[in-house]
């Protein structure tokens, strides 16, 4: 619960946030915002606080609206790389932001991969390039696995999967600078750029197209065509 909770006045922010209508990231105003305050004592010295930013933003281009929440605990400081504290924030923004650039076609994929893939967008379309660089890795290694790729690490499920003719000597490249990238991410905070996630988006969407949907459609496709032909 809030110790306190007040309306902010005099705003003047100018960030850039997805615009769901513009399917872009455009430069929104702040237009309204309260922010609630907590605090909590556990005993003998030790007590905790955090609090939450409650954000009404308007796209400059077309007038549409975005919500965002924006929260810190002091639980969860972190470090920066010259090794000084501060306190992260976790940013939310609703409607979950969408873009043109960011879209897989998941008719028929696995339920898990689906989650997996709307979490990585979500990170990508919020400008989390770290969280998403890392999502788009464990996408790949997802599909390999489900895949019955063999070998005992990601590099060599990848190569496996060239091995099957699943991938050309191009995309197999391509997959492993996403292997490469995304061990980046995780072990050193060194994100992709948005260029390069589009780009790794565009590689991953030519397996589900040969692993999963083109393979389906096909098999619905001739089962539509044979009871057609067996009812004429």
């Amino acid at each position: 619960m809030f110790k306190s909770f007040k309306r902010l006045e005099d705003l003047d922010e100018r960030k850039r946030l997805q615009c769901n209508s513009c399917k872009r990231q455009t430069i929104h105003t702040l237009e309204a915002q309260c922010i609630g305050k907590w605090q909590e004592d556990f005993g003998r010295g030790h007590s905790a606080d955090g609090g939450t930013e409650f954000s009404l933003f308007r796209c400059g281009a077309c007038d549409d609206v975005c919500f965002e929440t924006s929260s810190w605990c002091s639980e969860d400081y972190d470090h920066d790389d010259e090794g000084n504290p501060y306190l992260p924030r976790t940013e939310s923004q609703y409607p979950p932001p969408s873009s043109a650039d960011f879209a897989f076609d998941t008719d028929f994929t696995p339920h898990d991969l689906n989650e997996l893939i709307d979490e990585m967008l979500y990170a990508l379309s919020g400008s989390k390039l770290k969280l998403a660089t890392v999502a788009l890795r464990m996408v790949v290694e997802f599909i390999v696995n489900d895949t019955k790729c063999s070998g005992r690490n990601l590099m060599q499920k990848i190569d496996n999967l060239h091995s099957r003719g699943h991938v050309d000597e191009n995309q197999l490249g391509l997959l492993h600078k996403i292997r490469e990238k995304g061990n980046a991410g995780a072990h050193e905070r060194i994100a992709m750029n948005r260029n390069e996630m589009v780009a790794g988006i565009g590689i991953v969407n030519l397996l589900l197209e040969k692993l999963y949907n083109g393979p389906k459609r096909q098999e619905e496709i001739l089962k539509k065509a044979k009871q057609a032909f067996q009812d004429g």
